[in-house]
């Protein structure tokens, strides 16, 4: 049966929470006899008690108690939706403190901040860009942009996932005319090639062909870096074979600059998530920023990835 009236989920939750009908009905300027008889009712009509009343104190009964948490979810989320209605027709005013990986910064985000600093011209901006991983709440972040290449969980924070770095295995042209261009991963071995740095010193590439079918093939670099820039330069002058992110070699790639090797090969890339502390409390600058970001990041994504 429908329950008619979503203010008795309201009244119920809240003397729950005041502990008592009397703390209930002075908290909301609503008599104690009305809150009473709308909770009887409520408890009528779900055929069930909700609560044990004694002169001395309340006790949620065992389904009153699951009942509650529906209740107090339901409360939340009216609160959170109220919220956002006001928040809606404030003007975004106010700083906003960001972090993300360094290149994100010199490549797809500046250009992202800039665009919407011309749109908010209240805004301002303070843009930490380090590869280091960064405690929003301790460390006082508004909102932080993330790559990882799993799935990344926070019970503390709120994450969206809004699509995923491609990989894309690159070389000049003028190495290639030399070396031969590969049609399968073995023939990798006989070009020297460039890696991004890994703290266990092991390198090896993790194909997956179109079909399905796996390769890993282990490799000894000429050159490694923690600086995609680095390796893009050295890959741009011929230096050797390397695996770069769609969104720092896709100009080199249309230009003719680098060319893409094995395409019916793919590499496993890094799945991009904006994160920040909570949905609800957000100043509406944060809001603003969040939802902005998370459009132009996701369509960012979905061009790289054609």
């Amino acid at each position: 049966m429908a329950i008619q009236d979503l203010n008795d989920l309201y009244f119920f939750t809240l003397v729950v929470d005041k502990g008592s009908f009397t703390a209930a009905s002075q908290s909301i300027g609503i008599t104690k006899s009305r809150i009473s008889r709308r909770i009887a009712l409520l408890e009528a009509q779900l055929g069930v008690r909700l609560l044990h009343r004694s002169t001395r104190r309340l006790m949620l009964t065992n389904i009153g108690q699951i009942f509650y948490q529906h209740c107090r979810a339901m409360v939340n989320e009216a609160q959170a939706a109220q919220q956002a209605a006001e928040q809606a027709q404030l003007k975004p005013r106010g700083r906003i403190r960001v972090t993300c990986p360094a290149l994100f910064a010199q490549t797809s985000l500046g250009f992202f901040i800039i665009h919407f600093m011309k749109t908010y011209p209240e805004v301002q901006i303070s843009l930490t860009a380090t590869d280091r991983r960064v405690d929003l709440i301790a460390e006082g972040f508004d909102v932080a942009i993330r790559f990882q290449a799993d799935r990344l969980e926070d019970s503390n924070l709120v994450v969206r996932s809004l699509g995923e770095s491609a990989l894309y295995l690159v070389a000049s042209p003028e190495l290639l005319n030399k070396t031969g261009y590969p049609k399968i991963p073995s023939e990798l071995n006989a070009i020297t090639s460039l890696a991004k740095t890994r703290s266990d010193g092991l390198y090896s590439w993790h194909f997956t062909k179109k079909d399905g079918v796996k390769c890993n093939l282990a490799y000894n670099p000429v050159l490694e870096s923690n600086e995609w820039t680095v390796l893009k330069q050295a890959a741009l002058e011929g230096l050797g074979i390397t695996a770069l992110p769609g969104e720092i070699c896709k100009q080199e790639i249309q230009q003719g600059q680098l060319q893409r090797l094995l395409t019916d090969w793919s590499l496993p890339g890094a799945k991009l998530y904006i994160v920040y502390p909570s949905r609800r409390g957000l100043v509406p600058a944060v809001n603003y920023f969040i939802e902005f970001i998370a459009s132009q990041l996701a369509n960012s994504c979905s061009q790289i990835a054609h």
